[in-house]
Formats: structure tokens, C-alpha cells, sequence
């Protein structure tokens, strides 16, 4: 498990010292009424939204001062990234089991999933409704993984270590070969981890602002596409759920002069937003 990451793509700033509190519980938007006889109805959000508070105690003051100009937003108005060391896949939830995400309109399943070759579809599977499948024309067909905001990449930063696996159908081909592609601030090619097999990973490098993690079956088919996971820190193992990587912003902001001088008590709380302003 790696360490906590912080702050916009590209600049997410590495945070070595562990937080004396970590709570990282989703607001799941439930409320109840009770009848004055007695019965209770539930609403809730279609969506929970998570939330993250932190808090440091005698923090270095490089890393004090980084997460001050966050929460001031000194450098812009957000969004920011949070790369959580408790959660073990940054794939959305229902992206890496393989679902379309509810409520939404775009019933393909292409917010989740691309095609990175000339050839190949990504279409709702015709005999699991709700499941999504990407069909391989050839042995040179590959998928993408999305990420729901920042222009379908995912955030990284230079020296972060990542790692992908492919999903479980993906998985058993003698054929599969899997790569990570790390991108610029516009979203066009610099570099990629390659591997033969379900697994690759690789260490971010300089100039990267993105990422996107891809599959290659080898052999024409159609593939589930539940199963997938890439990790941020860590090793990208099967069967994790999807913690997704949701741009956040500080709501809260605590910063308390640590005894003894220069090192300073910092606390953080922060909330999942839609918008790209954060």
C-alpha cells in the first residue's frame, strides 16, 4: 500500500507521513421518516458522494505548506484529486464489475470504455442485460478504460507507481497483452507500460498528466468486461471492488502551529464534486 497523493493532475503532491485520522466514509444521502404510526420510509441519493477527513499532526513544513495553497486554492480553484492508500482500484464501481453506471444516459457503456484501435466494439451485452462486453474483431482490437471526468483520462503525477489488471475473461487468453498510457496536459501520447498477460506496471514519468490503462486481447471474441482493476501504489489484484477516483474539493481547513516550530497541525475535509471547478 502506498502513500497518500494530493492535489490537481500532474502536481499531486506525495504525502509520506501517515495522518493521525483518517475517516474516508461515503455520505450515502439516506434519510428517514416515521409516520405517527410508527412505519419508516427511506430516501436516498441515487449516488453516495464520498467524503475525506484528514489530519496531520507536526507535519513537515514542505508538506504543510502544499496542502495550505490547496485549501486556499492558491494555484487555481480545483479540482483536486485525493489518491486514497486504503482504496485497492481506482476503476469507477460499476466500471470495474463490468456494469453500466445507474441512471445514466449514455446506455453504450463508451463513458466507461473506448476502443483504442481501428477495430473493435463496446456495446451492453445481448444476453446479461446491464453487463458490458467488448467485442474483438481481429487480433489487433483493444480497449480503454475511461475515467468519468478529465477528458476520460485518469490523474496521475510523475514518480506515482500504477499497475493494471485485466478483467477476469480478459485474463485466461494466451494471447492478452495489457499496457498503461501515459499521456500530456492535452491529453496526447508520451509513453507506455507494456506487458505480455493480465498484469503491467509501471512508475509515471516526467511530463505525465494522465493515464489510461488498455487491453489487447490478441484473438477475435467477445470479452465480459467485469473484473478490472488498476491501482494507484500498490499491486492491481482480481476481484477488488471500484473505489473510483472522484474530483474533490476542501469545505474545511484547520492549520494549528505544532510545538515545536516549523512543523504545523493541518486538517483537511473534502467532498466529491461534479463540477470541474471543484
Amino acid at each position: 500500500m502506498g502513500n497518500l497523493w494530493i492535489g490537481p493532475p500532474g502536481a499531486m503532491t506525495e504525502i509520506d507521513q501517515a495522518a493521525k485520522s483518517f475517516d474516508r466514509s461515503a455520505d450515502l444521502g439516506v434519510t428517514e421518516f416515521k409516520s405517527l404510526g410508527g412505519r419508516v420510509t427511506v430516501t436516498r441519493n441515487q449516488s453516495p458522494v464520498r467524503r475525506l477527513k484528514l489530519a496531520w499532526d507536526l507535519l513537515a513544513p514542505a508538506h504543510a505548506r502544499t496542502l495550505d495553497r490547496i485549501a486556499r486554492r492558491v494555484d487555481g480553484p480545483g479540482p483536486v484529486y485525493v489518491v486514497d492508500p486504503a482504496a485497492g482500484n481506482v476503476l469507477g464501481a460499476s466500471q470495474a464489475a463490468g456494469t453500466g453506471v445507474p441512471g445514466a444516459t449514455d446506455i453504450t457503456g463508451l463513458a466507461q470504455w473506448f476502443k483504442t484501435s481501428t477495430t473493435g466494439t463496446v456495446a451492453e451485452s445481448t444476453t446479461a442485460p446491464g453487463t458490458f462486453v467488448f467485442t474483438a474483431a481481429d487480433a489487433n482490437s483493444a480497449v480503454g478504460w475511461r475515467h468519468t471526468s478529465t477528458f476520460g483520462n485518469f490523474p496521475v503525477s510523475p514518480g506515482l507507481q500504477v499497475s493494471f489488471r485485466a478483467p477476469a475473461a480478459l485474463a485466461a487468453l494466451g494471447t492478452l497483452s495489457v499496457g498503461i498510457d501515459f499521456k500530456k496536459a492535452d491529453g496526447s501520447w508520451l509513453a507506455s507500460a507494456t506487458a505480455t498477460g493480465p498484469y503491467v506496471t509501471g512508475a509515471v514519468p516526467a511530463g505525465a498528466v494522465y493515464a489510461t490503462p488498455t487491453a489487447k486481447p490478441g484473438a477475435a471474441g467477445t470479452y465480459a468486461l467485469a473484473g478490472a482493476c488498476f491501482t494507484y501504489g500498490g499491486t492491481a489484484e482480481a476481484g477488488v471492488p471500484g473505489d473510483g477516483l472522484p474530483p474533490m474539493s476542501v469545505t474545511g481547513y484547520s492549520d494549528t502551529p505544532g510545538r515545536p516550530l516549523p512543523y504545523r497541525s493541518i486538517g483537511l475535509d473534502l467532498v466529491e464534486v461534479s463540477g470541474a471547478a471543484g
